[in-house]
């Protein structure tokens, strides 16, 4: 396309309603949209740390009250069922995929920011379904071990998932990061 018919279509395009005028002004000063996915902030990418954390504390706690002999390993039994499980489950989850949701509700009184973040630990998942799936009812003739990991693929492999929503009349703000 000639450079001098450019400016023309796109005031003609502005003229139609097909763009509007800020598009048309990116157009013209032909500044690119940026397209970058957010990266997650760093403290969001060590939060698993939290669940391993307490779980070593557990099962260091249960081998040390396992020591102690007689009565005690009734304690240390249910520090170690409690500790082993979540120290596997934070090391499992330690790659997964975190789903962030920070919501500020722009008012005074309380709850002024929720904040909520969770593991989706895939892989584990399409794991416990593919070894237990079988002996499971209903689950025995799906593939939904296979439909988890093309998710798992498909969506999270160009990175993460990013919406933010700013109601700027009341202050609402809501924020959820998938990946």
């Amino acid at each position: 396309m000639d450079e001098d018919k450019k400016p023309a279509e796109i005031i003609n395009q502005l003229e139609e309603g097909i763009i509007d005028v800020e598009e048309a002004v990116r157009r013209l000063t032909g500044e690119e949209e940026e397209t970058t996915r957010p990266k997650a902030p760093r403290r969001w990418r060590a939060w698993w740390l939290i669940p391993f954390s307490i779980g070593l504390v557990l099962t260091a706690a249960g081998a040390g009250v396992a020591t102690l002999g007689g009565w005690w390993w009734l304690c240390a039994g249910s520090l170690l069922l409690m500790g082993i499980p979540l120290l596997t489950l934070a090391a499992v989850t330690s790659r997964s995929p975190w789903v962030h949701v920070r919501v500020d509700t722009g008012q005074e009184s309380w709850p002024r920011r929720i904040a909520i973040s969770l593991p989706l630990p895939i892989h584990f998942t399409a794991w416990i379904l593919r070894a237990f799936g079988p002996r499971m009812k209903g689950l025995d003739q799906t593939a939904i071990d296979e439909l988890l990991l093309a998710l798992d693929e498909g969506v999270f492999s160009e990175g993460p998932i990013f919406v933010e929503v700013d109601e700027s009349t009341t202050g609402e703000k809501v924020q959820v990061y998938l990946g």
